[in-house]
């Protein structure tokens, strides 16, 4: 299974390969494409497991990849220096995550029935 590759996420973390864990990227690069596929199928969404249903599911898996390695080594979410900051808080990209991978709308079936939808968490 590979919607996405560590160079995508390479690219969008916008660091070279010998400033980080090779490792590391590769483990969320691989945790971020099982876990799209998955929560796609759970919403009722029917993909290939080698081929990404579109550029909005990509970036979506891309973007959950690069919070995933930028959340190592914090305790709840991505390290940052909030309490320092005299501006607008900066928010989690979670939903937009989740409306990249179609994830939390109904899905038709075939004969058009809509399916219904289990709970994000």
């Amino acid at each position: 299974m590979a919607w996405i590759t560590t160079d995508d996420v390479q690219a969008a973390l916008g660091v070279t390969p010998s400033t980080m864990d090779g490792a590391y990227l590769t483990a969320c690069t691989d945790a971020a494409n099982a876990w799209a596929f998955r929560r796609r199928a759970a919403a009722g969404y029917i993909d290939d497991v080698d081929i990404v249903p579109g550029p909005d599911v990509g970036l979506g898996t891309t973007l959950y990849a690069v919070a995933l390695f930028r959340e190592r080594g914090s305790t709840d979410s991505y390290a940052s220096f909030e309490e320092l900051a005299s501006g607008f808080a900066v928010t989690g990209t979670s939903s937009q995550i989740n409306r990249l991978l179609g994830i939390g709308r109904p899905v038709a079936d075939l004969a058009g029935v809509v399916q219904p939808l289990e709970a994000s968490p």
